[in-house]
């Protein structure tokens, strides 16, 4: 098989400029965040899928609501307006889960800034383009393609499965296993690092319809990748599911969420 779009793309048609896969839904056109604005935000100026303060299977409350409660707790926020550096002031840690519209070159850009002068950038993927372009910034490149395995299945679902091969770092502190649920892969360089990885048999569903064909690239794909990049720190996850409230209480997918916030106020 042939496989006639790259594995790895750092932009898309469908992340240039801000364009949406679902253009126009529920965008939002609200101010951004001032000087006083909690220190930890999720963004909601991208269409994102699903939210963080509804309490639905697919939602990321629990998610929510960790960070503002637990051990390391505070106070959360929304950012439903342009991501520019005014909305970033005052802001800690800033949660891009699931988007379906694309960042702008500014957006990038006041994102990378903020990471540099010391904020925190976590970003989960339910679909990988409106990503594409914002993460390279980063050094990491996300995959056109659902990856699938062929061991640690969960329910016998190739695209559903546990990940155990980790590198040591503060993120993956104490995991045995993360139960991901249709990841894409991603490709760290320039100072990024992959911090959970899949078998060396994992391949990329390039026909989607979750068969190995002959010609699918097979390789180990990372699904958590870290940066350092000036005074502040970035994770990937390649996808929302672990953090989502149906799947965040499966194998280690709380400790995951714990070790990022901890590692993320750790100076």
């Amino acid at each position: 098989m042939a496989v006639a779009v790259p594995l790895f793309s750092a932009d898309t048609a469908h992340a240039k400029a801000g364009g949406g896969i679902f253009e126009g839904a529920g965008r939002a056109t609200g101010p951004g965040l001032d000087a006083a604005a909690p220190k930890t935000v999720f963004d909601l100026s991208h269409s994102e899928i699903f939210s963080p303060v509804r309490a639905g299977a697919l939602d990321y409350s629990s998610f929510y609501s960790l960070i503002r409660d637990g051990d390391t707790g505070s106070e959360v926020g929304l950012n439903e307006g342009p991501v520019t550096p005014e909305a970033l002031e005052g802001v800690g840690t800033y949660i891009i889960a699931g988007p379906a519209r694309g960042f702008s070159a500014a957006e990038s850009a006041a994102l990378k800034g903020f990471v540099e002068r010391g904020g925190n950038l976590l970003v989960l993927l339910h679909i990988s383009p409106p990503v594409a372009s914002l993460t390279h910034e980063f050094g990491i490149m996300v995959s056109n393609f659902v990856i699938c395995e062929r061991s640690g299945l969960i329910g016998g679902q190739p695209q559903d499965f546990l990940v155990t091969r980790f590198e040591a770092h503060p993120v993956t502190s104490g995991l045995k296993g993360i139960a991901f649920y249709g990841t894409w892969g991603l490709l760290p360089a320039d100072g990024a690092s992959p911090v959970a990885v899949t078998s060396k048999d994992a391949w990329a569903d390039v026909d989607r319809d979750r068969e190995f064909r002959e010609g699918e690239p097979v390789q180990s794909f990372a699904v958590i990748a870290v940066r350092e990049l000036g005074a502040g720190k970035v994770v990937v996850v390649a996808d929302d599911a672990p953090f989502q409230n149906r799947f965040i209480n499966e194998a280690d997918n709380r400790q995951l969420a714990e070790n990022i916030i901890r590692w993320f106020k750790n100076r």
